[in-house]
């Protein structure tokens, strides 16, 4: 696949640029990558962390939903925190298929789901990679919406729509299985992308979907109403997290690059979790939403600081080895493997350890005295 670069066009220029090779049909030969985000950004900021000089390449995988980010992308920081390296964002209708691009060595970072970082880390794909960091736990941004049942298990004989190996794939498995539903036998699971969801929507045959903002946004704006969220899910057992994944042979070449990437996140993270305006209505424009909506997705999940990082990324491995050893149940993947690969894909980056690892155990200490 072929992705426009930013190395010898400043962003605004290189978006514009974007935005008019694709109107003429001329690049993004791959159909599962739709393209880099389509507002451009008037000026780059000035880096709000120590500049990097190294050089390298960096190729970028992101979802549409308004996370950090979009946001990083949006603000030019990139440009002006990596001034050597050659930056390529591109943007994928689910996770899935950016696995399908770590997969294919074509995409060096990530953000996406931990339901198909699990299967990512699982047989029979094993990719070599790590997850550094947990960017969010997912709340009321994902959700099962309905046409006329009012529980799920009113959905007992009806068909629901849903992106294959998805956070929302995963809850509604386990939502399914709580309410005493054979999600093979008691209703009909089809595979349908959030891109092609709103289409799929007024077929008479599909009574609910399950899926994230903004697509989420569109359906309820739709005729469907919230039977359950990813946050009821997640009080039954089975949380979900949007995380960073990375190609472990790349980090290990571009250390200090991935970790100017993590520092970026972070700080990122302190304005998205105080819903700074600024913050907001740019991941909202930057995705397609309307501000009101990208308020909504905003405050709608857990943003997991650099401080806390040590502790929920030990956290996600195991909740990564479960979410694999239910799928494998469910015949989505061959077989989880032992819970200490997941847990190790999480932790053995030591960018927060070495950062936060000892301030955390040391405020352990004094908690208990």
């Amino acid at each position: 696949m072929n992705h426009a670069k930013n190395t010898s066009i400043k962003p605004a220029a290189w978006k514009v640029s974007l935005a008019t090779m694709v109107a003429a049909g001329t690049v993004f030969t791959q159909t599962a990558c739709v393209g880099g985000p389509a507002t451009p950004k008037a000026s780059a900021s000035e880096c709000p962390v120590h500049v990097n000089e190294d050089s390298a390449t960096l190729r970028i995988a992101y979802l549409g939903s308004p996370l950090q980010d979009l946001y990083v992308y949006d603000q030019g920081y990139l440009d002006a925190c990596l001034p050597n390296v050659d930056v390529q964002w591109a943007r994928y209708p689910t996770g899935q298929d950016i696995v399908q691009g770590f997969a294919a060595q074509s995409v060096d970072v990530g953000g996406l789901g931990s339901t198909p970082a699990a299967k990512a880390l699982s047989s029979p794909l094993d990719l070599d990679v790590l997850v550094p960091r947990v960017n969010t736990i997912v709340g009321s941004t994902e959700a099962l919406v309905a046409k006329n049942a009012k529980s799920i298990k009113d959905l007992k004989g009806k068909k629901i729509a849903v992106p294959f190996s998805s956070t929302s794939h995963y809850s509604l498995l386990k939502a399914l299985e709580d309410a005493g539903l054979d999600p093979s036998r008691d209703v009909t699971i089809t595979n349908i992308s959030p891109d092609k969801l709103p289409a799929a929507w007024s077929s008479a045959d599909i009574e609910a979907a399950y899926v994230w903002d903004p697509t989420l946004q569109t359906l309820k704006e739709h005729g469907g109403h919230v039977v359950l969220t990813s946050e009821d899910v997640a009080k039954l057992g089975a949380p979900t997290f949007n995380v960073t994944m990375v190609s472990r042979p790349w980090a290990e070449t571009h250390a200090g690059v991935l970790d100017t990437w993590l520092k970026l996140q972070d700080y990122v993270t302190t304005k998205a979790a105080d819903a700074d305006p600024g913050y907001v209505e740019a991941v909202s424009i930057q995705s397609g939403m309307k501000v009101e909506d990208g308020q909504r997705q905003v405050t709608g999940q857990e943003y997991i600081p650099g401080n806390r990082q040590p502790e929920e990324l030990k956290s996600l491995g195991h909740a990564l080895y479960d979410t694999a050893d239910f799928l494998s149940q469910q015949s989505e993947v061959s077989g989880a493997h032992e819970e200490k690969k997941y847990v190790d894909a999480t932790t053995q980056w030591p960018f927060y350890r070495d950062t936060f690892g000892k301030k955390s155990a040391d405020q352990k200490s004094d908690d208990k005295r």
